[in-house]
């Protein structure tokens, strides 16, 4: 975590409070300023504001500081983008510190029960039990 983390927590705070409605000014300039400083809760909060480029420029510095949150939001972005290869990849590593992230990779299938998966040559092989 970058310097000053005292401080960067209560900019935090401020700013959910503003995004909560409990407080008046303005969040994203807060967040930007927290990003910039390398504080990754910040970084992963304002990814969802952003373009999707901007995104995911976020995601990946925040998860270069192995952060298993940052991780799994860098795993999740990928996942909404299709690259499930990328996917399985980030979430394998935040799996190695997160019992979520470990839960989660267990649970993902590449085949599927249901008859559209064909199209996509996803379709699980039937049962012969």
């Amino acid at each position: 975590m970058a310097r000053g983390g005292e401080a960067n927590w209560r900019l935090y705070e401020r700013a959910h409070a503003i995004l909560d409605g409990r407080a008046y000014g303005h969040a994203l300039p807060i967040l930007r300023v927290l990003a910039a400083r390398g504080f990754t809760p910040a970084m992963n909060h304002l990814a969802g504001f952003e373009s999707p480029s901007r995104a995911l420029a976020l995601h990946k510095q925040a998860a270069a500081t192995d952060d298993a949150m940052s991780l799994q939001n860098l795993a999740t972005e990928y996942l909404n983008r299709g690259q499930m290869a990328r996917y399985r990849h980030w979430l394998a590593r935040a799996a190695l510190q997160d019992e979520d992230a470990r839960g989660e990779l267990r649970a993902f299938k590449t085949r599927f029960p249901h008859r559209d998966m064909r199209r996509l040559r996803r379709l699980c092989p039937p049962d012969r039990g």
